[in-house]
């Protein structure tokens, strides 16, 4: 009996495949994702306030870190450096109607912008240094660095402790509570002040292993100069001090009806001294004769000197 021939099985490529259509009421398997790359994992934040740091990004391709250039690179670099340098001027910037439209309507929002009553006092602390004689305190406080809640209560101290009766007495006291504190402002200037005038003298000195005990006097000098500068810091004090008392004077002749004056801190100042009477012509001669010859002959000198000018 023959046997049967074996049929060759011929299996698809996968990729060729032709998948059969499912039949109906059949869910269809899914297919697999590809998994996605991964990325590594953000760790704790280098501040330690418990957020989550951004992970870091794929460094682009280019030039390493801390590789320094070769020869051929410096070379090209020089090169389009020289051409930048000898282009015509006036490739690099052309003026076109465009950009002529442009910078006249940024010339005219900036007008407007300065026109404008927040730009106005915005514009008004451009040349803002220490504070002392500002006349928006309130706008300078933010401008300074300082803390506004601390400014507020500085205020609300002086209300506290005066009891404004009304409008006028509330300004006076709000007066009295700012130039007590530009006075707080003139003594951290004057740390700053001395501080730099240190930096300064520090920097001057020249250094050297040892010092002789001249250079040493000398130094120490110096030093103590610098610490006993106190010629701006009393003139300004004396300027705050004065605006004080002014406020307090006001209001003590205010709810006096004017019956008590207040004044402590800056007495008022005397009438000047009158001149003193030249002496009489029996007074000169008893003082002439007072003096010896060679004292005569120098200020007869000075006369004769003095009348041929």
């Amino acid at each position: 009996m023959p046997t049967p021939s074996r049929v060759p099985v011929v299996r698809p490529h996968p990729r060729l495949a032709v998948s059969e259509p499912p039949a109906p009421g059949s869910v269809s398997p899914a297919k697999p994702t590809p998994p996605l790359p991964s990325r590594p994992p953000a760790g704790p934040s280098p501040q330690g306030d418990g957020r989550l740091a951004p992970r870091p990004r794929p460094r682009k391709r280019g030039r390493p870190r801390g590789k320094p250039l070769s020869a051929a690179e410096l070379a090209a670099r020089r090169a389009n450096l020289r051409k930048a340098h000898a282009a015509d001027k006036g490739l690099v910037y052309r003026s076109t109607a465009r950009r002529q439209a442009a910078s006249r309507a940024n010339i005219q929002k900036a007008i407007a912008g300065r026109r404008s009553p927040q730009g106005n006092a915005t514009a008004r602390l451009n040349a803002l240094t220490h504070g002392l004689f500002a006349r928006r305190l309130k706008d300078s406080v933010r401008r300074l660095k300082e803390d506004p809640q601390e400014f507020a209560q500085h205020l609300r101290q002086f209300e506290e402790v005066y009891a404004p009766a009304d409008e006028p007495e509330r300004k006076i006291i709000q007066r009295l509570g700012e130039l007590t504190w530009r006075r707080l402002r003139l003594f951290h200037a004057q740390a700053r002040w001395e501080a730099d005038r240190l930096h300064g003298l520090f920097a001057a000195a020249p250094r050297a292993g040892t010092l002789t005990a001249l250079e040493t006097e000398r130094r120490a000098l110096a030093l103590v100069q610098v610490l006993n500068d106190w010629t701006g810091l009393l003139r300004e004090a004396s300027k705050l001090e004065s605006g004080i008392e002014r406020q307090l004077r006001a209001l003590v002749r205010k709810r006096s009806g004017g019956q008590r004056d207040f004044q402590v801190l800056c007495p008022r100042r005397e009438a000047p001294l009158t001149e003193p009477e030249p002496p009489s012509s029996s007074e000169f001669l008893d003082r002439l004769e007072m003096l010896s010859p060679d004292e005569r002959a120098a200020i007869w000198e000075r006369v004769v000197k003095k009348g041929r000018r």
